[in-house]
């Protein structure tokens, strides 16, 4: 009885033993395609990125190769272990099977295709700003599933690409240029159109906002308020440069504007509350006064 139990332990312990020199050169080959194929991502990567000036595409590339070399590796390692029949029946069965791979697998084929689209149809690059259901960030890296975004409160999401895909997308950086503004309240009885001179001579002395033609600040009446005439400023800033930090431009913006508007006498007013009071009068109920 226990004779009977150990035979098959036994014939697959000298199975294995009798493998085991391909199992030990399957598993270098296998390791050497790998190092290979991850050099090759490298370089390929570099050079890409040299001549398609496409960061994203480039590494998306480089990936799309290295998969290759890991799936050329893996079929190799099958042919020297003896198994090269059963590789070309399950090449063979592939029709079969793709059915149910399909339905098994149907979101990561999904992400995979959409990373292909978008790395080739490029809607965005990295480190360009991004929107997409509410997730707001700047793109650090895609690969075959999803792309990593980092928000400005320091969060890491990481996307699926078919959402990218199929939903509205919205780059806010593709040439480099983001329009900001604000709204400030001037009383009535101020000279509008010398606070807008004023504003303007203001934003002109600023370096950090663009002055070309075409993306020269301006200034619009907005809206006549209860207490103020409301006056709202636009500029262009280009996020390209490096040199620019945007929340603290706006910062400086901002304050510069109030600054030279307070320094030409013109008034911010808050708004005006207007409290009424109204009398009570003596109520009579059956002759008498309350």
């Amino acid at each position: 009885m226990e004779n009977s139990l150990l035979r098959p332990l036994v014939s697959l312990r000298d199975l294995f033993m009798d493998k085991l020199p391909e199992v030990f050169w399957g598993l270098i080959g296998l390791t050497l395609i790998i190092l290979l194929g991850k050099l090759i991502q490298k370089l390929l990567a570099r050079r890409l990125s040299r001549r398609m000036d496409d960061k994203l595409l480039a590494d998306f590339s480089a990936k799309i190769v290295f998969a290759v070399f890991v799936v050329f590796g893996i079929m190799l390692f099958l042919q020297v272990l003896g198994l090269g029949k059963a590789v070309g029946g399950l090449l063979a069965g592939a029709g079969v099977t793709a059915i149910v791979l399909g339905f098994a697998f149907k979101d990561i084929g999904e992400n995979f295709l959409a990373g292909i689209f978008l790395a080739f149809g490029r809607p965005f690059s990295i480190g360009d700003l991004i929107e997409v259901q509410a997730i707001k960030g700047v793109v650090k890296e895609m690969n075959f599933r999803n792309t990593h975004v980092r928000t400005y409160d320091g969060k890491d999401i990481y996307v699926p690409n078919a959402l990218l895909f199929k939903e509205p997308l919205t780059n806010y950086t593709r040439d480099g240029l983001l329009r900001y503004d604000f709204t400030i309240g001037l009383d009535y009885e101020d000279d509008i159109a010398n606070a807008i001179n004023c504003i303007l001579q203001t934003l002109h002395n600023l370096t950090e906002i663009e002055q070309n033609e075409g993306l020269k600040p301006f200034v619009a009446i907005d809206q006549f308020a209860t207490s103020t005439v409301n006056l709202s400023i636009f500029y262009w800033v280009n996020v390209f440069n490096k040199r620019i930090d945007v929340t603290r431009t706006k910062n400086e913006t901002m304050t510069a504007v109030i600054k030279e508007l307070t320094l030409q006498g013109f008034t911010l007013p808050a708004d005006i509350l207007e409290l009424k009071t109204y009398r009570e009068y003596p109520v009579k109920i059956d002759g008498l006064v309350e």
